[in-house]
């Protein structure tokens, strides 16, 4: 693009008429000659149709090949207000936006984002979507020199949980879903190896989550129920995970509900109320296809 068709780009998606660009510096008609490529404006004419553009000087004089550089320089500050928000799809739109190939910094910027759109998404019930964000932040961890270990091993850790729900829930980029670069230490990891340790019948990472994180959360109390499941007290975990389902205060995501589902038709059948057992064995299977059916 040249100058003109830059400046004329520019204000149509500022939904500028070609007077408000041309204030009282130029008139309109010099203007509309410039934007086709009828004149050259001169430096200070470029100057001041920077300023009430809102873009660096250097944007409309660039060469093609800087130019993303000036569009990044421009939508940069929005981009790091959306980051400090947590405006996850914000920031990964402008990122985008910028150039069809991110550098380094914004490849580390799409990385997190994506990793947070994926976390998002994941405790929507959106599985299968939340699978693909989490293999684009990995992918773009992967292209950046700033690469986080977090962001993988986070990612990780959704694949391992995810996986107890459907084997068709799993990473394309990750290579070796069983490493990572980095140990998490934050509820979701702990709980996700306690739910795997508690698979084997070791009740111990349950009891190591209790000391580490004693808040009285989903995850704590879901495992304080499948622990006793684990030690076959049935009725006591059935009487954990009613109240689960039932506590006014507490609205369950549609991934918590389908662990409390799978470990209530268990703690039914082993007390022996099989009407309960068929009831929450209906809901979980219908509940599991809702978790699935956005692949």
């Amino acid at each position: 693009m040249n100058v003109g068709e830059k400046i004329r780009a520019l204000r149509q998606s500022k939904m500028m008429t070609q007077a408000e660009l041309a204030g009282t510096k130029i008139t309109r008609n010099m203007l509309s000659c410039i934007e086709n490529g009828a004149a050259q404006p001169s430096l200070s004419t470029v100057v001041y149709l920077a300023e009430r553009l809102g873009v660096p000087v250097g944007f409309l004089l660039a060469e093609k090949k800087e130019e993303p550089f000036y569009r990044k320089m421009n939508r940069l500050e929005n981009i790091k207000q959306a980051f400090r928000e947590q405006d996850w799809e914000g920031c990964k739109s402008m990122c985008l936006s910028v150039s069809g190939e991110p550098d380094d910094e914004l490849c580390m910027l799409l990385a997190r984002s994506n990793l947070g759109i994926a976390e998002e998404t994941f405790w929507k019930g959106k599985l299968h979507t939340a699978c693909r964000y989490f293999d684009e932040a990995i992918a773009y961890d992967q292209k950046t020199f700033y690469s986080q270990p977090l962001i993988k091993a986070t990612a990780l850790v959704y694949f391992r949980f995810m996986r107890r729900i459907s084997p068709t829930l799993f990473s394309e980029n990750s290579g070796d879903e069983g490493r990572a670069e980095m140990v998490l230490r934050t509820p979701f990891s702990a709980y996700t190896d306690a739910l795997e340790a508690l698979d084997g019948g070791d009740v111990s990472l349950v009891e190591a989550f209790e000391k580490e994180f004693p808040q009285a959360s989903f995850f704590a109390i879901h495992l304080r129920a499948k622990k006793e499941l684990a030690k076959g007290n049935s009725k006591a975990a059935k009487e954990w995970l009613q109240g689960l389902l039932d506590a006014p205060d507490r609205l369950l995501n549609e991934v918590e509900l389908y662990e409390v589902l799978c470990d209530l038709e268990v703690a039914c059948r082993e007390t022996e109320d099989y009407k309960g057992a068929y009831r929450y064995a209906n809901e979980r299977v219908e509940l599991h296809e809702q978790l699935l059916k956005d692949g």
